[in-house]
């Protein structure tokens, strides 16, 4: 039982990236979106960091996550509509991330704990 944990795990991490690219993707309505998968990178980043967060009990730490986020510039000069839509793509991204990340460093826990 702990074997399939642990797979679930894995599986639940690798596919997190593709899922959330899907639902941002579905609710920013943009449809063919080409990207150059650094966005993606920083959301595994940002869900590793929440699984080791959450396995060490350090759950205020998750702010640092959201304050490493709240750093990102836009250009100037961008009409304020668009920085906007960037700026809810990036919070829901991040919200999205955090979630996959908390519910994957539960089940790590409770493998762990088994």
């Amino acid at each position: 039982m702990k074997i399939a944990l642990i797979i679930l795990s894995i599986l639940l991490y690798a596919a997190s990236g593709y899922f959330i690219k899907l639902l941002l993707g579905k609710l920013s309505g943009i449809k063919d979106q080409k990207t150059d998968y650094i966005g993606m990178t920083i959301g595994y980043s940002e869900r590793l960091l929440t699984i080791i967060f959450v396995i060490f009990n350090q759950y205020t730490a998750l702010g640092l996550i959201i304050a490493a986020k709240s750093i990102l510039r836009f250009p100037a000069g961008e009409r304020e509509s668009k920085v906007h839509k960037e700026s809810e793509y990036v919070l829901v991204g991040t919200m999205l991330s955090l979630v996959f990340g908390i519910l994957n460093g539960l089940l790590v826990l409770y493998t762990l704990n088994y």
